[in-house]
């Protein structure tokens, strides 16, 4: 196949659809062309160029609602401790539930590990999947730390999704400080930086590379409206997953500010100490 230049056939209809890069022209594959096309997305910027040239669906044209992530910083492998409480972060979207697994570490750093979005998927379909990744992630699945959208405890005739939590042995935490303190919040974390030794100074949250999803609505697939007055756009499952992201990081904030906070903070060292001592 020519460079550039990427088919796909279907059998049944015979149709030919043909992905057209800008490689594909000779010219600009030249010393000389590649010199221009250089220089023109210095012009226009990355994200234009992305999507105007890469055939980049993650770049669209309205600006990103979370600019201040950036994948060179933020995107970090990420290995959980089994023994240390996993935190669990819900969106409960009818087109795309997500799930969101990750950790805090004794330095304050926020590692999310995974992400579970399946589309179109109820409640009771989606916690068998929950437990059988947290039974993978840690030791004791017992220990988590659920939080989630504060609209879970709305009633329906079928009940809230916080009571159908509920009856199988899950809390959910559902902290509202407001939509607009929820999104100032998760930006500034992403601004920040912390110390852990030997590293020194570290991102205050970094996301594994499996959560592909996550990555590319934080990189701009989850997107404000170009046209005014801006909103951001709902589309699934990116706004899903930001969502979670938040929801998860507004109750973490809470929890550290209350009485719960102080006792969050007295169980985290009770993970820690006692079943490292114990041999696990």
């Amino acid at each position: 196949m020519r460079e550039g230049v990427q088919e796909w056939r279907n059998p049944r209809n015979r149709l030919a659809i043909l992905r057209l890069h800008w490689s594909a022209d000779p010219a600009k594959r030249s010393e000389d062309g590649r010199r221009a096309m250089g220089q023109l997305r210095a012009e226009i910027g990355d994200r234009s160029w992305k999507r105007e040239y890469e055939i980049d669906w993650t770049s669209p044209e309205g600006e990103p609602v979370i600019p201040e992530f950036n994948a060179t910083t933020h995107v970090r492998s990420v290995t959980l401790d089994p023994m240390r409480r996993l935190l669990r972060w819900w969106d409960f979207g009818f087109v795309a539930p997500v799930v969101l697994f990750a950790q805090a570490t004794p330095t304050g750093q926020i590692q999310v590990k995974q992400e579970l979005c399946p589309f179109n998927t109820p409640l009771d379909q989606l916690l068998p999947m929950v437990r059988a990744i947290t039974a993978d992630l840690v030791r004791d699945p017992t220990k988590v730390f659920d939080a989630g959208d504060p609209a879970s405890v709305n009633q329906t005739d079928l009940g809230s999704s916080a009571d159908v939590l509920l009856q199988h042995g899950m809390h959910l935490h559902t902290s509202r400080p407001g939509t607009e303190v929820s999104y100032a919040a998760l930006r500034a974390r992403l601004l920040k930086r912390i110390w852990a030794p030997p590293d020194g100074e570290i991102p205050a949250l970094v996301i594994d590379p499996a959560c592909r999803n996550l990555i590319e609505a934080l990189s701009g697939a989850f997107h404000l409206s170009p046209h005014p007055p801006h909103r951001p756009v709902k589309q699934h499952p990116y706004k899903d997953l930001v969502d979670a992201l938040r929801y998860g990081h507004d109750n973490l904030d809470s929890a550290t500010r209350d009485s719960y906070g102080r006792d969050l903070r007295a169980m985290a060292t009770a993970d820690i100490q006692p079943t490292y001592a114990a041999g696990w």
